[in-house]
């Protein structure tokens, strides 16, 4: 390959963002953040890169392999931040461990993962979520999920559904059907993937019985309104999850009270790829696009990794995601009007003093950089996509109406 084009490649799994798209992801992360704040979160931010320790309590052995990673002059191991919620359960225990309880936290930024061989995954995604830490009620886990669905609507999207089930539901089947660890996880990777065809070979290559392989199957089903609850008491043997799926039900019965409830179904086939969940768990989704835009959970034993042990809830939108749903449903602002202010002969001071007018008052103004023609100027001005030409001269001021229009640097 050409040495020169060789320099215009960027690695697998990261993408350059062009004028609009840049514009348009920048202000949906200033619109989420702003709703986090109204609900009384307040934003930290964590380093992009820690040590590898920090990392590695709370993650399967799947996320394990995919963290970048590299050492610094003192040999130790570092990582690229591959997730949100352990930096914040540092920063939580490190700095806020007296502090009032339940205490909210917000971030907003860019993680890190391989993906290898994961077609269509971005290596480099930027996220945005919350952390309620130091309160274990359904109030609190209702309040993460409703928080989601207010952040979805104020976006613009309107078609999505957060699915919510507990991470100890299909735990607690498979563990009263006699499966052992690693048949459960081959199990639970399969719901994870929601890979139901291959779940049904999966079972039936399994030496379990009949009931065991009818029930694991009948997971899937578990998906709907308040009544999934009834028929997953039914699913599993007498007095086991009683509690579990009564906290569910209670969350739920909050999700009512905020009128969210419409846009949340229940799933109990839902598995989250993190060992850090202890409880309710959530994901987002839209019609048409293959992968969540957000998800979440409570997690009741990570603090014990870095301090104090606390209860935590939290959820995570993948901006990226959401951004690229908003876009194809045309959901997003148009771009900005801009002025493009030319001048000929003796007209650049009076161009110069107009642009710092109109940048006073909001408006996005372009002064041209040498003397041109006016029909060189209006050619400029449609090249950048401006809505209005200024043109100055030592003998006054022309102003024409373009038609403009977005121009992403094509």
């Amino acid at each position: 390959m050409n040495e020169k084009l060789q320099r215009l490649l960027i690695p697998e799994g990261v993408r350059d963002l062009l004028p609009d798209t840049a514009r348009q992801k920048r202000k949906l992360g200033a619109l989420i953040q702003d709703i986090f704040s109204r609900w009384g979160y307040r934003e930290v931010s964590t380093p992009a890169f820690e040590y590898s320790d920090s990392f590695t309590a709370g993650m399967k052995a799947e996320l394990r392999d995919n963290v970048f990673r590299f050492f610094d002059e003192y040999g130790k191991t570092l990582v690229l931040r591959p997730d949100y919620t352990l930096p914040l359960a540092r920063v939580a225990a490190m700095h806020f461990a007296n502090a009032p309880k339940p205490l909210r936290l917000c971030y907003g930024g860019e993680i890190f993962r391989y993906n290898a061989g994961e077609q269509g995954k971005q290596r480099e995604t930027t996220q945005a979520g919350v952390e309620l830490i130091g309160d274990d009620s359904a109030c609190s886990d209702a309040e993460i999920i409703a928080l989601a669905v207010e952040v979805f609507l104020a976006s613009g999207l309107e078609d999505f559904v957060l699915c919510l089930g507990h991470i100890g539901f299909l735990d607690t089947l498979l563990a009263a059907h006699g499966l052992g660890p690693d048949e459960a996880a081959r199990i639970k990777l399969l719901f994870s993937k929601k890979d139901f065809v291959a779940l049904q070979e999966e079972v039936k290559r399994m030496k379990i019985s009949e009931e065991a392989g009818r029930s694991i199957l009948q997971v899937p089903h578990l998906r709907g309104g308040a009544e999934v609850f009834a028929a997953a008491r039914e699913l599993l043997p007498p007095g086991r999850g009683t509690a579990m799926l009564a906290a569910l039900q209670s969350v739920w019965e909050v999700l009512e009270d905020y009128g969210a409830d419409s846009y949340v179904t229940l799933d109990l086939g839902l598995v989250r790829m993190l060992d850090y969940y202890t409880g309710m768990v959530f994901e987002g989704y839209t019609s048409g696009f293959g992968y969540p835009l957000c998800g979440g959970g409570r997690y009741d034993r990570l603090f014990v990794n870095f301090g104090p042990d606390m209860p935590a809830v939290g959820f995570a939108i993948n901006i990226d995601h959401l951004l690229a749903v908003l876009q194809r449903q045309q959901k997003l602002p148009p771009a900005e009007e801009l002025s493009y202010l030319a001048y000929g002969k003796g007209g650049r001071a009076a161009a110069i003093a107009a642009a710092l007018k109109q940048r006073a008052r909001g408006i996005n103004a372009v002064v041209a950089t040498a003397e041109a023609a006016f029909s060189q100027a209006e050619q400029e001005a449609a090249g950048l996509g401006a809505c209005r030409l200024f043109y100055y001269t030592g003998d006054g001021a022309l102003e024409k109406e373009l038609r403009g229009g977005e121009n992403d640097g094509k």
